[in-house]
């Protein structure tokens, strides 16, 4: 059983079912996740997609959905009677389910722990005595468990093997109706509606003083899978006096891009992990970020910051993100070469922490394993 509640969980979660049925075509891999994980093959008990989009895990509102999820989770134990269960995320009700899993019997493992992400402050000694095996994507992950008393294997970050190269800039830009020549920023806004509406217009903004500053940019917006196009074009609607692209996946826009404004989830390191200078940003509703600083007392909020554990790109926060600042750390970004290659050179070290490729693998393997051991 697979349990992942949010866009990255989605993505990991299907890579994940691929190398299970792969490896074992024979087994059976349900739970729930998005679209992604449904067309790895996962059979759904239920899809998180709208509830992601909508920001129902990450507020208090969402309480009530989350407590019917987690009943119809037991009872599908009880029906179904899985040999594990793999959590892959989850901030929000992670320790119940686990709490439920242990006293049915089954083998427990993590992949993605909320430490993955830097949250410093985490019920580790509960954690350590709910589960049996942390995947670790980080080293950083893998240590803190560790420290904690957590049986934890360090894997590698599944992005190592999700991440590809980088294709011919110019054949990225044609696809993409880009023009040639012409410096290109790319906006990956988040993967929530709520976080797009309250992000994407200041960006747009700030893209649109360039000008008055005889810097002629064009903007490629990517749009998640949990967020609707239509939603995204009509913020775009609004711009005014700058020439804007939406469409083209994740990997695309970056291709295209010399200069990346992500938000400050897992595609500010893909984009890290792909040699984009970047920055990240971030902005809800102030009882969603206060619902959020509950959970994770974060010294950085950006996964790429958190791995590195350095401030290496510029965080725009809540009461932070202002059009001023933002136009100032775009400009130097797009113009200043050494700053670019500094950061670029920050970002060299990522490997390091983020192990070889293969990550997936090893997970699959060890996930079997557990499994294997439950037959028995």
């Amino acid at each position: 059983m697979l349990v992942g509640a949010d866009n990255t969980s989605d993505r990991f979660g299907a890579a994940l079912a691929q190398k299970l049925t792969e490896k074992r075509p024979e087994g059976v891999v349900f739970g729930i996740g998005g679209p992604l994980m449904a067309d790895a093959g996962v059979r759904l008990l239920y899809d998180i997609s709208e509830m992601v989009s909508l920001g129902v895990f990450d507020s208090l509102k969402g309480a009530h959905i989350v407590k019917r999820l987690i009943q119809r989770v037991s009872e599908t134990m009880d029906e179904e009677r899985p040999h594990v269960m793999v959590q892959i995320g989850l901030p929000l009700f992670s320790l119940r389910l686990l709490e439920i899993a242990r006293c049915k019997g089954l083998s427990t493992m993590y992949y993605y722990t909320p430490l993955s992400r830097g949250l410093v402050e985490f019920k580790t000694e509960r954690f350590a005595g709910l589960v049996d095996k942390v995947i670790g994507i980080s080293k950083f992950e893998t240590e803190s468990c560790q420290q904690a008393g957590i049986s934890a294997e360090f894997v590698g970050h599944p992005l190592v093997d999700l991440v590809r190269s980088r294709r011919p800039v110019e054949e990225v830009r044609a696809e993409l109706n880009l023009k040639p020549g012409k410096p290109v920023i790319a906006v990956l806004p988040g993967a929530r509606e709520v976080e797009v509406k309250n992000v994407l217009p200041t960006v747009l903004r700030a893209i649109g003083q360039l000008r008055k500053l005889k810097l002629d940019c064009q903007t490629v917006v990517s749009v998640a899978p949990t967020v609707r196009k239509s939603f995204v074009d009509q913020l775009v609607s609004k711009a005014r006096g700058i020439d804007v692209v939406v469409g083209g996946d994740t990997g695309d826009v970056l291709d295209a891009a010399d200069l990346a404004i992500t938000s400050i989830g897992t595609v500010s390191l893909e984009a890290a992990l792909m040699g984009v200078p970047c920055l990240a940003v971030y902005r809800v509703p102030t009882t969603t970020y206060l619902f959020d600083k509950l959970f994770a007392n974060k010294p950085r909020m950006t996964v790429v910051n958190n791995v590195l554990e350095e401030q290496v790109v510029p965080e725009f926060i809540q009461s932070e993100f202002g059009l001023g600042r933002l136009v100032d750390e775009i400009v130097r970004l797009l113009t200043d070469e050494a700053a670019r290659q500094e950061m670029l050179g920050k970002f060299a070290a990522l490997p390091e922490q983020l192990g070889e490729p293969g990550s997936v693998d090893r997970a699959a393997e060890m996930i079997l394993a557990a499994a294997a051991q439950r037959e028995e």
